[in-house]
């Protein structure tokens, strides 16, 4: 059963009916569930229990058996998310930090998170962009180095990146996959204290 840490009224995303095998293997069944505004919610299970295959299919990686997924347009209207394109997802303001993390050692952290990013946030304007990133990393307490190159940078600091790309493309939902797999207790603790404060700003969060 998922555990809601914090919600409000408004619904952002509806998941019904997801189904998913692998040949044989069962790794989601009819799975539903809704998140709302500054929602953090926690997908609770032992390993293979196929947590990490739903939040696949909602960032668009997997494309379902079955079901579909619903996410509030600007109105507030849930509209329908095209499945199966994590291009999709992140259009629709749905980003995702995999457990095992999705970015490039020999370049910095700047090039990982303006390199890919989509077409209205792309810009050769590295100042410009450090001045965006600088004033998210203020707000949320994260102390990144954007000269560093990423196969310099701890585990933790890593992770910090692969999150501070998806605020920089707006997202309003997070996905963490198994977030504090490999981090020290301090770091978990820096994390949960950055998940209070983008629930707080009104950003939902799935992990």
């Amino acid at each position: 059963m998922p555990a809601i840490i914090q919600m409000n009224s408004q619904k952002v995303l509806a998941v019904n009916g997801l189904s998913k095998t692998f040949g044989s293997v069962v790794a989601n069944r009819d799975v539903s569930l809704d998140l709302h505004r500054g929602e953090v919610l926690a997908l609770l299970g032992e390993n293979g229990a196929g947590k990490t295959t739903l939040m696949n299919m909602i960032f668009g990686h997997y494309m379902p058996d079955s079901g579909s997924v619903d996410i509030a347009a600007a109105s507030g209207a849930l509209t329908a998310l095209s499945l199966g394109h994590p291009q999709a997802a992140i259009a629709a303001g749905i980003g995702m930090v995999h457990q095992h993390f999705v970015l490039v050692d020999d370049f910095t952290v700047l090039e990982n998170i303006i390199v890919g990013t989509n077409s209205e946030k792309w810009t050769l304007d590295l100042e410009k962009s450090e001045d965006e990133l600088r004033s998210i990393c203020l707000e949320y307490g994260i102390d990144l180095k954007f000269n560093s190159l990423v196969r310099d940078l701890s585990v933790g600091e890593q992770q910090w990146v692969e999150i501070l790309k998806s605020l920089y493309l707006d997202a309003e939902i997070l996905i963490l996959d198994e977030p504090t797999a490999v981090l020290t207790p301090e770091e978990s603790k820096k994390l949960f204290n950055i998940i209070r404060k983008m629930s707080n700003n009104g950003i939902s969060i799935i992990l």
